[in-house]
């Protein structure tokens, strides 16, 4: 404390050593955790605030700043360690954080995403070591304490920018979520294009712009395998067949080249001539019974080449890829175009081949299936074609023909559709169909629109058939329904006869002769006298007026407008 001046001074240091003693006997009489306002502090037994550093409760730790108070939601670095305290001012650990700069104590941390082991400390990059898996999953890490993302690294793990400094140095390839590539193939193709501009290979005669794809493969330990000084390869047996790669790690595999013109006469489906088979040129290995997944080679296909979109082709026994036809594979129908591409969605076929067009759900609607052409379908070839489905969505049967009762998402909902044992679609060809007391067209199955209970299908010009919510028919003699609306749909012989909407709500219908005419009479209960004011509907009819046809609620009009 010190030495004091003058008896004064020294009594109004005892007062107050006084004063704080008694306030210390009764508040700090034990150490532990007191609260300063709103604000926490760890106090020891003399009345000493603990200060930059760490005090445990509960099985959770606090870090208390130079000031002796708990520090809350902050990243900061304490004695060369990053560590992080969540809202409740605990110490985080086993925990991912995106850091932003309002999360910052201190100058000694930036931001960035990451990770806070079961010590609480930030993982980092020490010497050559920056990768730590975490929940079976890799991660690499810079000095700073950084997950690197979308990127790639060299061996020591630093960062590389330009293209030509990647393909040469890269080691390892980090994705977008963080995760680092593993027990994976990659296709630098994408970083660097067709036209790469990489030169030629040591170990690959062809150079490296004339390839079909830079595949590259890494490993279990994250690293992209290849040859090292002096090796003429490196190779890597997965699945029972054997890849090689050269210096850079790009391994040559890809389509035989298409040598006669394709045939182009069929626009919508240009065709390859010659048997194309796909293999790996410098492991020897021929594909066999197999599916792959590639680009469209340029030869094929100029456009869909550049466009880099990749399709699903399937090696048949004698590693020709199949071409033009719909093939069993596995006990299940998949189609094929003359480039050997899997389609999938609306197919329009010409028999066995796959002549036609092809169409996404999500780029048609209800009506393309109602109507024609002519009539404003986006269907085109629907009359001359025959129709099928192949299962758009991702999924061990991706691809496959579809066949019976099944629900399929359009642009502007979900509808259930109905195709053969053949994969032909009920209703083929913009023909009405009935089958199982139901109609359809172009596969479609006809039901009411989602709020109402019933719809009218027109079958022909003067025939209209009444359906119910699950799109059966609603059959009757001489029935009468009220439907949604209040209004009355009038049945004889299984048809629509008439739809009659009441003069006022208090009318019925009845049945009765009258003037030797029968049929359904308008009838009011509530006027007086009770009586019938009028014939709606006569037995013999048997379609609703066009008056009443104009009645008809559109919500209830299936297939006519």
């Amino acid at each position: 404390m010190g030495k004091f001046k003058s008896v004064k001074q020294k009594l109004r240091v005892f007062c107050l050593l006084f004063f704080v003693f008694a306030y210390c006997f009764t508040s700090f009489s034990y150490e532990g955790w007191y609260r300063d306002g709103n604000k926490m502090t760890y106090v020891t037994s003399d009345g000493y605030r603990i200060a930059n550093a760490w005090r445990e409760s509960d099985g959770m730790k606090f870090f208390l700043d130079e000031n002796g108070y708990v520090v809350y939601n902050k990243v900061f670095n304490f004695n060369g360690n990053i560590f992080y305290v969540g809202v409740n001012g605990a110490r985080v650990t086993n925990q991912f954080v995106d850091v932003t700069q309002d999360l910052i104590l201190g100058e000694d941390v930036t931001p960035g995403r990451f990770y806070f082991d079961d010590e609480g400390k930030a993982y980092r990059k020490i010497g050559n070591t920056f990768l730590k898996t975490i929940n079976g999953k890799k991660y690499a890490f810079d000095e700073d304490g950084h997950i690197y993302f979308d990127c790639w690294l060299n061996k020591d793990g630093e960062y590389l920018d330009h293209a030509s400094d990647i393909f040469h140095e890269g080691r390892y390839l980090i994705k977008e979520d963080g995760t680092v590539t593993q027990n994976e193939w990659y296709n630098f193709s994408y970083d660097v294009g067709v036209d790469n501009g990489l030169g030629e290979s040591e170990l690959i005669a062809e150079r490296y712009g004339e390839l079909e794809g830079l595949w590259m493969y890494f490993d279990n330990k994250c690293e992209k395998i290849y040859a090292g000084a002096g090796a003429l390869s490196k190779k890597l047996s997965l699945n029972g067949l054997e890849y090689s790669f050269d210096e850079n790690g790009v391994m040559f595999m890809g389509f035989q080249k298409n040598r006669t013109p394709i045939d182009t006469h069929q626009a919508s489906n240009p065709t390859l001539k010659d048997r194309i088979k796909y293999y790996d040129k410098y492991s020897g290995a021929l594909l066999k019974n197999r599916w792959v997944y590639d680009v469209t080679p340029e030869a094929f296909d100029y456009d869909s080449h550049e466009d880099g979109k990749e399709y699903w082709y399937y090696v048949d026994g004698d590693g020709s890829i199949v071409k033009n036809k719909i093939k069993i594979i596995n006990g299940r129908k998949y189609s094929f175009d003359g480039l050997g591409r899997l389609r999938k969605g609306f197919l329009l076929i010409d028999g066995v081949a796959y002549m036609g067009a092809e169409y996404k759900g999500e780029d048609l609607c209800r009506d393309d299936f109602m109507y024609s052409v002519a009539e404003g379908s986006h269907l085109y070839g629907s009359d001359l074609l025959d129709l099928h489905y192949f299962k758009e969505m991702e999924g061990d049967d991706e691809g496959a023909m579809m066949t019976g009762d099944i629900h399929i998402e359009l642009s502007d909902g979900v509808y259930e559709f109905n195709f053969r044992d053949s994969g032909v679609a009920y209703g083929n060809k913009n023909e009405l169909k009935l089958f199982k007391s139901s109609y359809y067209k172009n596969g479609l199955k006809f039901k009411p629109w989602e709020d109402t209970k019933y719809g009218i299908v027109k079958v022909k010009d003067d025939e209209y058939k009444l359906i119910n919510s699950k799109g059966k028919i609603v059959t009757g003699k001489r029935k009468l329904i009220k439907d949604d609306y209040d209004n009355y749909i009038v049945l004889f012989n299984d048809k629509v006869a008439a739809y009659i909407v009441p003069p006022n709500y208090k009318m019925k219908l009845k049945w009765k002769t009258f003037n030797n005419v029968t049929g359904y009479y308008y009838y009011n209960e509530d006027s007086d006298p009770k009586g019938y004011s009028g014939l709606a509907v006569a037995s013999g009819t048997q379609y609703p007026t066009p008056a009443q046809i104009v009645d008809i609620p559109n919500d209830m009009k299936v297939n006519f407008r």
